[in-house]
């Protein structure tokens, strides 16, 4: 059974950050799931995954 996916950051505006160990035929590799109000994508490394959270999460100057 693989394992569960992990909470690594959460920001103050809701928007979270799992990590996902995968594997794919011999090979076993960690993904990044960056997510903010129901809308998530997969990425490669935990920049990523920030920058993206980063980017569609509401500024608070906004509300």
């Amino acid at each position: 059974m693989p394992p569960l996916p992990q909470l690594v950051k959460a920001t103050p505006q809701g928007g979270t950050i799992h990590k996902y160990q995968l594997s794919g035929g011999k090979t076993s590799f960690m993904r990044y799931l960056g997510c903010y109000l129901g809308t998530c994508k997969f990425c490669n490394d935990i920049h990523e995954a920030t920058e993206f959270v980063s980017s569609i999460e509401l500024s608070p100057k906004s509300l």
